[in-house]
């Protein structure tokens, strides 16, 4: 065989495999800025009451790109576990049957938990899953939960609880990166060249509020 088709047929096979290694990563990311590269578009603070959070754009952290969200807890509000939110405002459609998932990265100035939901966001407001004390630390580590939906719907909404009605240490400044939800199981991205990235912690336990 000549040499430079055989060199040419190798530097083929390896593109390929490196085509299809992407492809094992890539996900239809439903979220709208869930690496908040575009600030602050696609999300919004719900607070109720005296509740209150600075909501900003740090360029200095992140896991992907060169900004992520930092959350500056002011008051965490009377105890409901809406009360102190952090809203993702593109509607997500589930349909029943279908496996998802939702994953992140977080870190905070030091050890808190903080709590995850999605349920439709309109009348009857029914549920899908609430997460809580989900272990946040001073480094940066990924999170996912993966659930099968039993009904559903064109108008979901995904939301991060600060509130102290299920959540440890809730008045602690706390990063969000690089926020997926897509249809299908965890799929493990390798981010160790631009994070401290670490093994993910498992599939988070699932509970009702």
């Amino acid at each position: 065989m000549d040499k430079k088709i055989g060199s040419a047929i190798i530097a083929f096979a390896v593109f390929i495999l490196l085509l299809m290694k992407i492809d094992a990563y890539a996900v239809e990311n439903v979220i709208q800025n869930g690496d908040f590269e575009d600030g602050q578009i696609g999300w919004a603070v719900a607070a109720r009451g005296a509740a209150a959070m600075d909501f900003v754009i740090d360029d200095t952290q992140s896991v992907v790109g060169k900004k992520s969200a930092r959350f500056e807890i002011k008051n965490v509000g009377g105890g409901g576990v809406h009360d102190l939110t952090l809203d993702c405002q593109t509607p997500i459609s589930i349909k029943n049957g279908k496996t998802y998932t939702v994953d992140f990265w977080l870190k905070s100035e030091k050890d808190r938990t903080i709590t995850i939901d999605f349920l439709m966001n309109h009348d009857p407001w029914t549920r899908a899953f609430q997460v809580e004390n989900i272990p946040i630390t001073a480094e940066w580590q990924v999170k996912f939960h993966t659930f099968k939906a039993v009904f559903g719907d064109n108008n979901m909404i995904f939301l991060f609880s600060f509130s102290k009605a299920s959540n440890q240490n809730p008045k602690v400044t706390t990063w969000i990166d690089h926020v997926r939800f897509y249809q299908g199981e965890y799929e493990e991205e390798n981010l160790s060249e631009k994070s401290k990235a670490v093994t993910p912690d498992g599939k988070l336990p699932l509970t009702y509020g």
